[in-house]
């Protein structure tokens, strides 16, 4: 009950409350709740969303629906070390316009240990004024023991999101 109140006195909270409200029952309304999380966040926001999706249980968690299917596994390398990840990576193009088309996208990576890879990623929102601010978060991917080219970001108890990453070519 606390973080909802927080949320209601805090205007970004409650804009992202009524943002959220007008994605209900549309066919985009995926890709509208993370636009709305994308425009409305801060620390007031995190904290109800760490409540009513993770220690609440308020948002059932979805099953995969197939939107994004996984590579065959012969597409995948069969190698790769974790390594060549390391350092500022510009991302120039992406697949998905909720993850990852934004303007400026730059992450930094390191690989702490073998089959273990860090990324700080970094991205562009554009306000509906036409402003711009930026948003990061951290991501911990580890490699996959049996396919090391799939990069599994898993186990986040915050919105009980996963990423998988498919490494498609690399080469030293």
């Amino acid at each position: 009950q606390l973080p909802l109140a927080k949320c209601l006195g805090n205007p970004k909270c409650a804009a992202n409350l009524v943002c959220l409200q007008t994605c209900n029952g549309r066919a985009d309304e995926i890709d509208c709740q993370i636009r709305c999380g994308d425009l409305f966040e801060n620390e007031i926001v995190g904290e109800f969303n760490a409540c009513a999706v993770s220690q609440k249980k308020c948002v059932p968690r979805r099953g995969d629906d197939g939107t994004y299917p996984v590579p065959p596994r012969e597409s995948v390398v069969p190698k790769f070390d974790t390594r060549l990840f390391e350092g500022r990576w510009f991302i120039s193009a992406g697949l998905n316009p909720i993850f990852d088309i934004f303007d400026c996208q730059v992450h930094f990576f390191t690989a702490p240990a073998p089959g273990k890879l860090y990324g700080k990623l970094n991205w562009r929102i554009e306000e509906p004024d036409g402003e711009f601010f930026t948003r990061n978060t951290v991501q911990r991917f580890v490699q996959s023991e049996t396919q090391p080219g799939l990069l599994r970001n898993t186990d986040n108890e915050y919105l009980h999101y996963e990423d998988d990453w498919y490494v498609l070519d690399a080469a030293p």
